[in-house]
């Protein structure tokens, strides 16, 4: 209801949604969390042996984008059920 207010009774586009300041921020939020765990856990040991190949450093930005994307995309289906 809150993001209706936002523009004289309609809803926003999905991309606007998605990063609107609210969503965005608990977005980028889980996904600092989520992509350090998962970087930690899963990288850890190739980097210590190989250091950082574009190849890691693909993966690790994917532990990053993956969280965004699946919380972002969550906060839209939400907005939407209700």
């Amino acid at each position: 209801m809150r993001c209706m207010e936002m523009r004289g009774g309609t809803t926003p586009g999905p991309w606007r949604y998605i990063f609107s300041a609210g969503v965005a921020k608990r977005s980028l939020a889980i996904a600092v969390v989520v992509g350090c765990l998962l970087s930690i856990t899963n990288q850890a040991d190739v980097l210590m042996q190989e250091g950082l190949t574009p190849r890691i450093g693909v993966k690790i930005l994917m532990n990053f984008f993956i969280p965004f994307a699946v919380s972002s995309v969550s906060a839209l289906l939400n907005r939407n059920s209700t």
